[in-house]
């Protein structure tokens, strides 16, 4: 990877700074030579960039190795991020539950909280957000002066670039300044980083999954839950990639004319495939007494994907059939994505594909409508749900923007 030479000297040590901590990152310890082989930056300026970085304390040497040949008897000393120099903290809010997590610079969850319950109003959020993200510094002895940046991720389109959730259709917020409105409550001074919670699973994925990614060059996060979203990522194998778009292939139309969706418009693949749609269609089973194993396991509470899926491994044939449609058409769905944009691997998470009988339905329609044409051999990664992969991720976001400057 050789970085270009530009006239601008300050903006030339910047990129050459960014490029070596990311070097750092991705593959340390490592040795200052590997850098400057890697970059195809000089020697020298590799050895001044690493000095400065030791002193600011984000870098140390972790020990040597033998040299080459040529310089024997002379030892070369690893360098490698200092974990504990920065910290960064993810929030997801996703209405029906938010989730904090504080990690260090490596990604170690230093801690991690979740707050389960429907709140549809914003304001009310926002404020539980803001508590959770205080009670996870007080409980690690920090203050808001430890922390180097923040990510955030909720459903819905979002402005990365302003930080402003543009649209959640379900909930009807539109136009939140998450960014503005965070930092009023927050005394953090780093940067607030605001995304689609699917696009923060992505750069969660790109940074602690670097052995699940392997060599591909783009990959693909699908992620269903109460919607459906699916960003693509390119140029992972040269750098951290970038996420391109919020992916909304939930709003894809699959049925025209179909199913009314919470977006306005009719036929999406959302109305048919989310966590919603098929606890819907459950639910309405219930109510016409078609699933009484389901019936008896939901109680008074509400209807769960968990009580789903137990019915259909005890064979209701009701909730088999409303599982098996949601799985097809999105089976087809993930077809359309990889015949559209050809990723190397595409993960796939969602409470939906627990179950081994689900995932081998959706491959296997996947590949059938796959074109064979165009086929580039897209391998399938199945993501286990946690609940904390999405603040996670809002975490690594703010990570990956932290080493990008």
């Amino acid at each position: 990877m050789q970085l270009e030479q530009g006239a601008n000297p300050a903006r030339v040590k910047a990129a050459n700074q960014a490029a070596i901590l990311k070097t750092i990152y991705h593959y340390g310890p490592i040795r200052r030579s590997e850098i400057a082989r890697r970059l195809e930056l000089t020697l020298p300026t590799i050895t001044t960039n690493v000095n400065s970085m030791m002193d600011w304390g984000i870098v140390r040497e972790t020990g040597s190795v033998p040299s080459s040949a040529r310089f024997a008897g002379r030892k070369a000393h690893l360098v490698d991020i200092v974990p504990e120099s920065r910290h960064f903290v993810g929030v997801e809010i996703q209405g029906l539950r938010r989730a904090v997590c504080l990690l260090d610079y490596r990604g170690k969850v230093l801690y991690q909280k979740e707050h389960a319950g429907e709140e549809r109003e914003y304001e009310k959020n926002i404020a539980l957000a803001c508590g959770m993200v205080d009670e996870a510094l007080s409980a690690c002895g920090m203050g808001p002066e430890a922390v180097t940046g923040i990510g955030v991720c909720l459903p819905g389109l979002v402005d990365p670039q302003q930080g402003v959730l543009e649209v959640r259709p379900s909930y009807n917020w539109t136009h939140k300044n998450i960014r503005r409105d965070m930092a009023a409550r927050l005394g953090c001074r780093g940067p607030i980083h605001v995304e689609n919670n699917a696009c923060a699973r992505a750069y969660g994925a790109q940074l602690f999954r670097r052995e699940d990614l392997g060599d591909a060059q783009t990959f693909a996060y699908l992620f269903l839950n109460q919607g459906i979203a699916c960003p693509l990522v390119l140029n992972t194998a040269i750098d951290f990639g970038s996420v391109v778009g919020a992916g909304e292939v939930g709003h894809m139309v699959m049925v025209p004319g179909g199913e009314p969706c919470s977006c306005g418009n009719r036929g999406c693949l959302e109305a048919y495939a989310s966590d919603t749609a098929v606890l819907r269609s459950c639910a309405q089973a219930i109510e016409r007494g078609e699933a009484p194993v389901l019936s008896r396991m939901r109680g008074e509470g509400p209807l769960s994907m968990v009580q789903v899926l137990a019915a259909q491994a005890a064979g209701e044939e009701t909730v088999e059939r409303i599982v098996e449609q949601a799985v097809h058409i999105l089976g087809v769905a993930v077809a359309n994505i990889n015949n559209f944009a050809c990723p190397s691997l595409m993960l796939i998470e969602g409470r939906l594909f627990s179950r081994p009988e689900n995932r081998e339905l959706l491959l296997e329609v996947a590949r059938r409508n796959l074109c064979g044409v165009i086929r580039t051999g897209t391998r399938f990664l199945f993501v286990e749900p946690d609940p904390f992969s999405g603040a996670t991720g809002a975490a690594a976001m703010a990570i990956c923007k932290d080493l990008e400057t």
